[in-house]
Order: structure tokens, then sequence, then C-alpha cells
């Protein structure tokens, strides 16, 4: 009996760890490289919070915040002019 337990906690000890180690994994690709200064920054910032770098701009048609370099907004669509 108490061997049943303990391979039961041991199987609820390793699911715990593997959650947590995806969680870990998922906050690992929310964060990249900025392409000036090379530090790790939010995924979804709008500017480098170290160089000042701008990195997205909003969209001219549905405001949504998208790379500066794509020529089409990649939410609604939209050809997007240089510096809107």
């Amino acid at each position: 009996m108490v061997l049943l337990l303990l391979i039961i906690l041991a199987v609820l000890i390793w699911l715990l760890q593997a959650e947590l180690e995806s969680e870990r994994q998922i906050e690992d690709v929310m964060e990249i490289s900025c392409p000036a200064c090379q530090r790790m920054i939010d995924i979804d910032a709008m500017v480098c919070p170290y160089c000042q770098l701008q990195l997205r701009e909003a969209c001219s048609t549905c405001h949504r915040g998208k790379l500066i370099s794509h020529k089409h907004c990649p939410y609604c669509g939209s050809i997007q002019k240089r510096g809107k």
C-alpha cells in the first residue's frame, strides 16, 4: 500500500515538473533579440527599451502593431505606406 502511494506521488511530481518546464519554454518564446543591440526584449515590443530602435508601428487601417518591415499588415492585409 505504501509502495503504491509512493508511486502515485512520484508520478504527480513528474507531471508537475513537466508542466513547469513547458511553461518555461513558452516564456522563452515570448522574447526575441533586438536586431540593433542584440539584447532580449518582449516579442510584442514597439520600441527596444535599451537602444530605442523602433521595431513596430501601428497599422494605418486596423491600428494593430506590425513589424516596420512588413509591406502588408498581417492582421487585416492592407498595404502599408512607409512611415505610416
